[in-house]
């Protein structure tokens, strides 16, 4: 995704001159929207991280915890990341 542009094509707006300084602060620039490829590369990110949430989800790992035990599990494996166990996409930060 390109970053910074809209997923919609967009005129984009000027910012807010500061009274004193004159600074130009906030504002948008024009964007001309995601290309079609890009708009089903996200599709398919989206999808792949639904399937992948639900296959965690409703793992059977899960079934050996109840109560408290069962929300600090969850918890623990939502806090937990492995950057050297996922592989770089090609994908750029989008807006």
């Amino acid at each position: 995704m390109l970053q910074g542009s809209s997923h919609k094509p967009h005129d984009g707006w000027r910012g807010k001159e500061h009274s004193h300084t004159g600074e130009v602060r906030g504002g948008r620039p024009p964007s001309p929207g995601w290309t079609d490829e890009q708009k089903a590369a996200v599709d398919q990110l989206r999808q792949e991280c639904l399937a992948l949430s639900e296959t965690v989800g409703t793992h059977s790992y899960w079934e050996s915890f109840t109560g408290e035990d069962l929300v600090k599990r969850r918890m623990e494996l939502k806090s937990t990341t492995r950057l050297e166990a996922v592989a770089a996409a090609d994908v750029t930060l989008g807006a």
